[in-house]
């Protein structure tokens, strides 16, 4: 049987929970080579009323420094070589997609953090806005 996923370039969002981590190495599991994977951390706009903001100690350098260093710890297994790791700024949603578009992905493989009824309704589902907004095929785990 031929796998759907070979010559494609998959995008796997994570926010280093357990299931995003999961979805990682399923995605590499899928792919062809490590290469075609790319892994994107989206992180929320800094409030300029901040304390951190206003005395100018964090920025999004800082935090885009700090994602780096978490991915470089977090994936420092010989199996994630060749993965390229990405940090991007905004709504999570729309981030993922963005970042999809811009590096020309042909999936998106994300994990589905299984919320349900009020939780969901007050959190909102970031799989669900991917899912409305991406133009690409998205793959949503449930483990």
């Amino acid at each position: 049987m031929k796998n759907w996923f070979m010559n494609k370039k998959v995008l796997v969002p994570v926010d280093f929970s357990e299931e995003s981590m999961k979805a990682v190495d399923d995605a590499i599991e899928m792919a062809d080579t490590n290469e075609l994977v790319h892994v994107v951390h989206v992180a929320p706009d800094l409030d300029v009323t901040t304390p951190g903001v206003v005395w100018e100690s964090i920025s999004e350098d800082v935090q885009r420094e700090h994602v780096l260093k978490t991915f470089a710890k977090t994936f420092a297994s010989p199996k994630y070589d060749g993965v390229s790791y990405h940090v991007a700024f905004g709504d999570a949603g729309r981030g993922i997609v963005k970042h999809a578009e811009q590096i020309d992905a042909d999936v998106i493989v994300m994990p589905s953090h299984g919320r349900a009824g009020f939780r969901r309704l007050l959190l909102g589902s970031v799989a669900e806005r991917v899912l409305r907004l991406a133009h690409l095929p998205v793959l949503v785990l449930r483990h």
